[in-house]
Formats: structure tokens, C-alpha cells, sequence
């Protein structure tokens, strides 16, 4: 981490819900070990004098709920007026990690995220990690891992560099996870029509292999498992993720107006934990959207 990323606070987007003072712990407690400053932002599309008066109440609430040690690291609050997508948005320009509560439906069949994680998580300029608004499981003896999709044929250095550091930071293993479906026609036929699973397995194995090549010695304190699976992307990661401290993907920015793709949107919308969503720099040709 450079020393200009190094002084860029960790934001948590707060509302005042329970899944927001969540946030707001996990991003004091991510601020500590980065030796960051904390900033909590609440945003409001109306902010009159009455409303200001309950947003700096709620403000103050969520930082007294913090812990003392949570509050050495130096802790700042303002309220801001605008839609929370774009405000949060804005923001992320100049913040290392942007922290939210998913705050979705309570109904179980539902999405534990609403649209504006949904719509931040998309657009974001840093990584943000979501915590889930989760009544279905809890893991009894404390989380431990950070897991990673790994993607064939994708820019995989920024989010294996965050999946990384963040499995340093709290001093646990990363579970490097890449899953397959889909094999290209007649490249692993061996006589005729028959499948060398074998072969294909191996293939997808050296696919992860490229991908961790030269990080691991990097972070040489931490341990790497590698696991292939020949299943849906979403299934193995929310599997693999169950209990983990936290579930790291990426997603490719296309604009200020980005949507979550498929794979990306399900593991947001389905996790129990927290999920951490890396932007993915747009091909350099491309250009840089604004």
C-alpha cells in the first residue's frame, strides 16, 4: 500500500440501522489495522434543520457505540445531502475502503442487500465490503479465513493484492477458489466424443496456479489454499465462504451507471458474511470513465 493510500480514511456509509452500526465496527476495526482514520458519512436526499438534528444524533450514537479501542484511531463524522448511491460513490474517490450494512428485506426468501449497497457496490472507485443485514445462520465459534474468486481470463491482480493484504491484516489464511462449468468443444476430446476430465481438470488447476504466481511470496506470513470445482460460481463461493471473516470478489467498472453482474450480484445478495467487492481497472485502451 503506498503512504498516499495509506491516509485515506475507511468510510462507513451509516443510516442508523442495525446492519449500519455493523458496518460501522468492521470499518473501525479494518481503519486500526490499516492505521487509517474512520470517517462515518451519513447521506440524505432531504437534509432539513429537523432531519439534521436525527442524522447528528444517529451519527454520534454509532460512534459512542464503538469500542474505545475502535475510536483511537480517530474518528470523524459529517452528514451530507444528495442520494446516498451518489454521495457514497463520491466519496470512494478518496477513501481506501467504503464500509456499508446491506440493510435488504427481513423476509427470509429475500435479498439481504437493498439498492444502494447494491448500487455503491457497483460503481465504487475503492473496494467495498458489504455486511449483510443476516438472520439465517450464525457461525457459533467465530469466523476465520478470507476466501477469493479467482476468475480465468480476467485482470485477477487487484483482487488477489486486497484478498491478500486483507488475510494479512487479520493474521488468517486465504482460500484461493476458482470454479468451472463450461469446457471449450473438442479441446479436451480424446477419442471422439469422450471428455478427458483428467486433462481438464488439470487445465483449470494451472489456470489458479498463474493467478497466485509471485503474489504468495509477497506475503510470505500468509497461508494459501487452492480449491477448483467444476459447479456453479455463486454455489462454491457462498460455500466456501460459509465461515469466513470475509467472501473477496471482483467486478470489472463499465461507468458511474454500472451494474453488478450476474455472479457478482448473487454472491452479494445470498452471503451470510461480509463481502468485499474490488473494482477491476477498465482496459487501458478504454479509457477512464469519470
Amino acid at each position: 500500500m503506498t503512504a498516499d493510500r495509506a491516509q485515506r480514511p475507511v468510510v462507513a456509509g451509516i443510516d442508523g440501522s442495525g446492519s449500519s452500526y455493523r458496518a460501522a465496527r468492521f470499518a473501525a476495526e479494518a481503519a486500526r489495522r490499516r492505521g487509517a482514520p474512520l470517517h462515518l458519512l451519513h447521506a440524505s436526499l432531504d437534509v432539513p434543520d429537523l432531519l439534521r438534528t436525527h442524522a447528528n444524533t444517529t451519527v454520534r450514537q454509532v460512534a459512542e457505540a464503538l469500542t474505545e479501542a475502535d475510536r483511537d484511531v480517530g474518528v470523524q463524522w459529517s452528514i451530507e445531502q444528495g442520494d446516498p448511491v451518489d454521495v457514497l460513490r463520491a466519496i470512494s474517490a478518496e477513501a481506501q475502503l467504503l464500509v456499508m450494512g446491506g440493510r435488504g428485506t427481513r423476509r427470509l426468501d429475500g435479498p439481504r442487500v437493498g439498492s444502494t449497497a447494491n448500487g455503491v457496490a457497483a460503481s465504487a472507485r475503492c473496494p467495498v465490503v458489504v455486511v449483510p443485514d443476516n438472520t439465517t445462520s450464525v457461525v457459533v465459534r467465530g469466523r476465520r479465513s478470507v476466501v477469493v474468486g479467482v476468475e480465468a481470463h480476467r485482470h485477477a491482480d487487484e483482487v488477489l493484492g486486497f484478498a491478500l493484504q486483507e488475510a494479512s491484516f487479520r493474521g488468517t489464511d486465504l482460500v484461493a477458489v476458482h470454479a468451472w462449468r463450461d469446457i471449450p468443444p473438442a479441446e479436451y476430446e480424446s477419442d471422439g466424443p469422450v471428455i478427458d476430465w483428467a486433462a481438464v481438470r488439470n487445465g483449470e488447476e494451472r489456470v489458479l496456479s498463474r493467478a497466485l504466481a509471485g503474489r504468495q511470496e509477497e506475503w510470505p506470513d500468509v497461508v494459501v489454499r487452492q480449491v477448483i470445482a467444476r459447479h456453479k460460481t455463486t454455489q462454491i463461493l457462498l460455500a466456501a465462504a460459509l465461515t469466513a471473516e470475509l467472501l473477496v470478489i471482483g467486478h470489472r467498472r463499465r461507468g458511474p451507471l454500472a451494474t453488478l453482474r450476474s455472479t457478482t450480484h448473487a454472491v452479494l445478495h445470498r452471503a451470510t458474511g461480509p463481502v468485499a467487492v474490488v473494482p477491476i481497472q477498465p482496459p487501458a485502451n478504454r479509457g477512464e470513465w469519470s
